[in-house]
């Protein structure tokens, strides 16, 4: 590791703090006053988009046709980097995120996280039932859904998918909501394996959306599999190492 990446990290390191304190007020307002909700999402979003351009990372966001961005979605994105939080969050749709217990040990950021958030120990099965009940009021209070289905970073091999889990597509299904493939292209090259960070840009792409007409809950394995397919593609055909 050379010099320059142990500066250029802790110079992001400050941009995020840094962001993340100014934005302090919004988030926490959002937090205590249900009316004032959203401003904290539309806060969350301001920070991912600055964060990128403080730290001068091109962030180029690609909507394909049928994209709307005032409908809901349950929204799936590769998982290879830490940075996918961030540039997920880069989008323009109010949408809480499935994020793992262990955020909640992170002071204050951790507390923000719980309460705007979904969160889920997946390895308690009482957890995972009360994800899904969180994941249905968020639905029925008119937001969209951020999850990785890869279940956390498990590549092998960037950039193959590790196999989905289920959970995203059984809620899709059960709650008649479609799905909003995204594909994030190149934010592995931004921090590989650690938090050290490197410059490369990023691209997001929002795919069409994959609607649920036709499918049961019956048709799990094959809606799946179909939304696997269009995330693998564009990763087989974008990625470079």
């Amino acid at each position: 590791m050379n010099l320059f990446t142990v500066i250029y990290s802790v110079y992001g390191l400050l941009v995020f703090s840094s962001l993340f304190i100014f934005f302090s007020i919004p988030l926490l307002l959002g937090i205590w006053f249900k009316g004032l909700k959203r401003m904290a999402y539309w806060a969350h979003h301001k920070i991912a988009r600055i964060f990128f351009a403080f730290i001068f990372i091109p962030l180029k966001v690609r909507y394909e046709d049928g994209v709307d961005l005032k409908k809901q979605y349950i929204i799936i994105s590769n998982h290879f980097s830490y940075i996918d939080i961030p540039a997920l969050a880069a989008l323009n749709i109010p949408f809480k995120f499935i994020g793992k217990m262990q955020v909640n040990e992170i002071p204050v950021l951790g507390y923000i996280f719980k309460n705007l958030h979904i969160m889920v120990d997946r390895d308690s099965k009482d957890s995972r039932r009360q994800t899904y009940i969180d994941s249905f009021q968020s639905i029925d209070e008119g937001y969209s859904i951020g999850i990785f289905p890869e279940g956390g970073i498990k590549t092998e091999k960037v950039p193959r998918l590790a196999p989905f889990k289920n959970g995203a597509f059984a809620m899709a299904l059960e709650k008649q909501v479609p799905i909003l493939p995204v594909s994030l292209i190149g934010a592995y090259k931004i921090m590989k394996g650690s938090f050290f960070i490197s410059w490369s840009p990023c691209e997001i792409i929002c795919h069409k959306p994959i609607p649920t007409d036709g499918y049961t809950k019956n048709d799990i394995e094959k809606f799946k599999d179909k939304c696997f397919k269009i995330l693998q593609k564009e990763l087989d055909n974008s990625y470079k190492e």
